[in-house]
């Protein structure tokens, strides 16, 4: 019943981790929304992005969507307005 009982608490403890550390590796999530962003450029093909604007606990950011998930990056980061541009552009030449 001990063993059990360990287990059991080893797994919960496993569960809480995985949701804490979240999806996407340049960001720190809580619920919908960034709570913190990066400015390090992303290496990764960009699909789409949005825009998210300070409200309670969510920091502004841009939130880019890759194939591995989404990504929290700040509004100011040099790459980001031309990552922008290019993604806009790609858009109305595909519409």
């Amino acid at each position: 019943m001990v063993a059990c009982a360990t287990v059991m608490k080893s797994l919960l403890l496993a569960a809480i981790v995985a949701v804490l550390t979240g999806h996407g590796s340049a960001a720190e999530k809580f619920g919908n929304c960034c709570t913190k962003v990066s400015g390090k450029e992303m290496t990764e093909p960009i699909l789409s992005y949005k825009l998210q604007f300070r409200s309670g606990h969510c920091v502004n950011a841009v939130i880019f969507q890759t194939e591995t998930g989404w990504n929290c990056v700040q509004f100011n980061a040099p790459w980001v307005k031309a990552k922008i541009r290019e993604l806009q552009l790609g858009a109305r030449t595909t519409s």
